[in-house]
């Protein structure tokens, strides 16, 4: 897989010999070109090593034949141009200059060379023009390394700033694009990011920075076979490109070909600069696939290899099970002390040392942790919550259903679980997925894709969702319960039925009922107080805003709760609402009602779900494979003396 990495990394030595070892670099690029004559990095090298030695002719051969089989590479039409012009051919040169100039303007050098020909060519107003050129093109340059060194930096405000400025200067300009999808995507305007990256995808199919950014945001909008296919492309056309296949081994893992995916980073682990955040990766894919000491090991060789590394740190402690040392969590509190620990760092560190605390019984300085770390994330992403239960309400009414009762697909394949996170939503969806006739699949983000085109403002005559799947036609309808099930093909097995367990689809009941008027849904919910402090404990990342502050955390609840209620009284008896206590407290029964509702036959492997060796890509991958315990049941009150603003959210005393 990464032979043409390595040639180029050879190659890349090579280079750094130059140019003292010219005659020793240049006996090796021959002897490397006789087995490969056409790579490019090879050709352009032994051009270089020509030139060095005044061998014009067979640096315009090695040239040419780069240019005969690549016609588009910028660089040797570059230095062709580059040898024209030493050999007073200035006509030759303008003319490939002004080719380069046009399809690659942003290359400062090409402009002075081209003004330095013009100028040779006693055409002195244009080679003006071509150096004024040049010094618009190095300022505009200079703020787009500010505005990039900005988004490194984490200072996305000033990035977004700079580029729009950009943009403005500039319209379209590729990289400054480049920029604003890359921002799109980290402020979660996926769809912006993928359709503004696939205008240019095709004009620049050589662009591999313009082509990984697409794969990501590909990746982030979950059109994942699109991206597989996509990072395929970048490894055929740049196969020396290791980001190619770090994305590739991303991509595979959310398709579930974990296999292959462990394959790509265990090779990817002898990478030097992949480093840390490979043996990250790849032990989050163990984990997912039940191997667990492994990933543990990978999480321990990630942290020898970058000390400060949050990420690893809060990996360790979402395992669940694992349990941090007396110099581990030593470690974690002197990084919280050192000011050069990035804010990111500093509230996984948080989110871990908490959960460490907590194992220890230390309550007290274990929510101190745990609040810094949830008010530092929010600094981070700060969000404002809302909701949109009100038109979701006056949306889907009893009459909305009565009108629509011939609507919609009748396959019954699809079994949706909804809840809030932490509620025992993994859990609903082990026990169903160990029955022989259900898959289960991911937590699935299609219905919200869907929600989102049924509202795509940009169709005419379109109102936004919720009130938009109202005015949907039959016809309509139908097209996007295809579109669904056609997604889910790539995420199921055999099996007649299938599990969608994504929680938050619990706002999107009327939609699913609409798409799929026999799909079951099934309700899991927890005791309000253990379903709200296991969020607040919980690091989601780009997930579940909500779920970093307290009170945020009891209104989510109550509207969460709230809208269920009004599922079940537009839609009597279809939903099947399941405690996670009862659940816990008595699993045969719960079970029975369960399998009873989805119209399947009792079968003792649901009872036994924790042997079931599926993957589990959620933080509740380590409790599901373990027999069913009280323990957590009221864990919670250990930190009751600190969940004052929770309660005050949820309406109860705190006493």
């Amino acid at each position: 897989m990464l032979e043409a990495y390595s040639k180029d990394q050879s190659l890349g030595l090579l280079e750094s010999r130059l140019p003292e070892g010219v005659v020793q670099v240049r006996q090796a690029l021959l002897a490397s070109l006789e087995n490969e004559p056409l790579n490019t990095r090879a050709l352009i090298m032994l051009a270089r090593c020509h030139l060095l030695s005044d061998e014009l002719k067979e640096a315009q051969h090695a040239l040419e034949v780069l240019i005969d089989h690549d016609p588009a590479h910028v660089s040797a039409r570059t230095e062709l141009a580059r040898l024209f012009l030493s050999s007073n051919d200035s006509t030759e040169a303008i003319k490939l200059l002004t080719e380069v100039t046009s399809s690659n303007p942003e290359i400062t050098e090409n402009w002075r060379l081209l003004s330095e020909a013009l100028l040779q060519d006693e055409q002195a107003a244009a080679s003006q023009n071509a150096l004024k050129q040049h010094a618009m093109i190095v300022a505009f340059n200079e703020k787009l390394q500010n505005a990039e060194r900005a988004f490194a930096n984490a200072d996305f405000k000033a990035a977004d700033q700079l580029c729009r400025h950009l943009l403005q200067l500039v319209p379209d300009e590729v990289r400054a694009t480049r920029l604003l999808a890359k921002l799109a995507r980290h402020f979660g305007h996926l769809e912006f990011s993928t359709s503004t990256l696939a205008r240019y995808i095709e004009a620049r199919p050589a662009d591999i920075a313009l082509g990984i950014e697409y794969a990501y945001s590909l990746l982030g909008t979950r059109m994942h076979q699109e991206a597989l296919t996509q990072c395929n492309r970048l490894i055929e056309n740049a196969p020396e490109v290791i980001d190619s296949y770090d994305i590739k081994a991303e991509v595979l893992y959310f398709l579930g070909q974990y296999e292959e995916s462990i394959a790509i980073y265990r090779e990817l682990s002898a990478v030097p600069e992949k480093g840390a955040l490979c043996m990250l990766h790849l032990g989050k894919v163990l984990k997912t696939v039940g191997e667990v000491a492994e990933a543990t090991t990978c999480y321990q060789q990630a942290l020898e290899l970058e000390p400060d590394l949050g990420q690893a740190y809060w990996e360790l402690a979402d395992l669940k099970t694992y349990r941090f040392s007396e110099e581990e969590i030593a470690s974690m509190r002197a990084l919280l002390k050192n000011s050069e620990t990035s804010a990111l760092n500093a509230v996984l560190i948080g989110f871990a040392l908490g959960k460490a605390l907590e194992d220890a019984q230390q309550f007290a300085e274990s929510f101190e942790y745990y609040q810094s770390a949830n008010t530092g994330y929010s600094k981070i992403r700060p969000s404002h919550y809302s909701n949109q239960n009100e038109q979701l309400k006056s949306t889907f009414t009893a009459k909305y259903f009565a009108d629509r009762k011939e609507f919609g697909h009748k396959t019954d394949a699809a079994i949706f679980v909804v809840g809030l996170p932490r509620s025992g939503t993994t859990l609903l969806e082990q026990i169903l997925s160990s029955h022989s006739l259900v898959d289960p699949t991911q937590e699935l983000d299609e219905i919200v894709s869907i929600a989102r085109a049924a509202g795509n403002p940009n169709e005419s005559n379109q109102v936004a969702y919720p009130q938009s799947v109202a005015s949907l036609s039959a016809e309509r309808i139908h097209e996007f319960g295809q579109r669904y099930l056609d997604y889910t093909k790539t995420y199921r097995q055999d099996a007649p039925y299938f599990v969608d367990k994504a929680p938050h689809n619990f706002h999107h009941i009327g939609l699913i009922k609409t798409l799929f008027p026999n799909a079951k849904i099934i309700d899991v919910r927890r005791n309000p107080m253990a379903s709200g402090w296991s969020l607040y404990r919980q690091f989601f990342s780009d997930s579940f805003h909500f779920s970093y502050d307290l009170e945020t955390i009891g209104r989510y609840y109550n509207d969460y709760v709230g809208l269920m209620d009004h599922w079940h009284t537009v839609l009597p008896k279809q939903i099947l609402s399941i405690g996670y206590e009862e659940l816990v407290n008595d699993l045969p029964a719960t079970v029975d009602t369960l399998l009873q509702h989805c119209g399947l036959k009792f079968e003792d492997a649901c009872l036994n779900f924790h042997l079931n060796r599926r993957a589990v890509a959620t933080p509740s991958a380590e409790q599901v494979r373990q027999p069913l315990y009280t323990d957590a049941l009221e864990h919670w009150k250990n930190f009751d003396a600190f969940l004052s603003p929770l309660k005050r959210a949820l309406n109860i005393s705190d006493r």
